[in-house]
Parts: C-alpha cells; sequence; structure tokens
C-alpha cells in the first residue's frame, strides 16, 4: 500500500511565497496540494489554518483564492550579495552571503552583488568597498567588465580575448594587465554600481 508523505507547513507556505514572488494569483487548495504532492485538500486546509494562527497567512471571507501572505511570511527580495571580489592581483573569491534591499531594480534571480577590495578599477570609477552588480553569465564581449576566475582565484577586470590568451585589463595606470594562458570562467558582467556615502 503507497503512503503519502506526511505534509508539512514549511512546503505549503514556501510554495505561497514561490507564487506571490512570480506575481501569480493565490492558489486553490487542490493546486497547494497538487504541487507539494499531496492528495487530501483537508490536509492542506489543517496546515493554512495553523499558519493563519501563527500569524502567516491571513484568508479573506467570502473571496475565491483568498490567501494572502502576511509581512511576517512576504519572500525576501533583494540583490544575494555574495561576498568580495578582488580589483587587483587575482585573489580567493570569499563567499559571504548577505541580502542587500534594492527593491526592483534588480531581478534576484539573474544578479548578484560582490562587494569590490582593491584599486584596479579606479578609473573607472570603481571604488574599494562598492558592490558591483553582476549580471550573472557565462559569456562576455572583449572590453566588458567582468568578474572573472582563474584556478579558483576571483578578479573584476575588463577581459580582452587574445589568440592564445586572456588578457585581464585593470583600469588603473600604474597597474599592469593580467596575461592568463590558462582557462578563465566568466562568472557575470557588470550592469551597475553602488556606492554609499
Amino acid at each position: 500500500m503507497q503512503t503519502t508523505n506526511p505534509l508539512s507547513e514549511a512546503d505549503v507556505l514556501r510554495f505561497l511565497q514561490q507564487q506571490q514572488s512570480q506575481g501569480r494569483p493565490s492558489p486553490t487548495l487542490r493546486e497547494i496540494a497538487a504541487h507539494v504532492g499531496h492528495k487530501a485538500t483537508l490536509s492542506v486546509q489543517r496546515i493554512l489554518d495553523r499558519l493563519e494562527q501563527q500569524g502567516l497567512i491571513r484568508r479573506e471571507a467570502l473571496q475565491a483564492r483568498n490567501i494572502r501572505l502576511t509581512p511576517r511570511a512576504a519572500p525576501q527580495r533583494g540583490l544575494l550579495l555574495m561576498g568580495r571580489i578582488a580589483a587587483g592581483a587575482l585573489a580567493e573569491a570569499i563567499e559571504d552571503q548577505e541580502l542587500f534591499d534594492l527593491g526592483e531594480e534588480y531581478d534576484p534571480d539573474t544578479h548578484r552583488g560582490l562587494r569590490v577590495k582593491g584599486h584596479s578599477m579606479i578609473d573607472a570609477h570603481i571604488l574599494d568597498g562598492d558592490i558591483a552588480v553582476i549580471r550573472l553569465q557565462e559569456t562576455c564581449t572583449d572590453g566588458e567588465i567582468v568578474a572573472a576566475e582563474v584556478d579558483g582565484e576571483a578578479t573584476l577586470k575588463r577581459f580582452f580575448q587574445r589568440k592564445d590568451h586572456v588578457l585581464l585589463k585593470p583600469e588603473n595606470k600604474r597597474m599592469k594587465p593580467i596575461r592568463v594562458s590558462a582557462d578563465v570562467t566568466i562568472r557575470g558582467v557588470l550592469v551597475g554600481l553602488i556606492r554609499r556615502l
């Protein structure tokens, strides 16, 4: 006899948050049950009752698709700050996640923030401590400023593809380009900059 996995409050709440963050209407009991792989809408109803008692949702009376997340349960949006990236010599990529609230300006699914450390990009007005907004992608065109990784070390530089090597060029007259014969992994392309005064 096949048994159904127990339904959890976290599963239901996660689905509701996902629906809201994608701008979709409130799901029905059947839609919730189908999504979380459960057949009994009565079980979903009981979980919704508990979520309402905890102040995580509210339900509008006499209204279809009536489930609303309260501010306590609303999905967090913002730019995920992934850590620091060197604006100097290649340095170990440091991942230290933090959510940086930018409202709706950048899509959190396709963009990340990296805190700049160093002075190699000052002539492009990218300063130590700035947050570089990177659009996640694995390709770029010549001359774009990219987050590049070489042998596990990362840097923020202008990218130039040459016949037999890659040039990672700083924007600082006092610093020399980094010539790379090994594989260069593009993590993303610079699309914005955040500076707090």
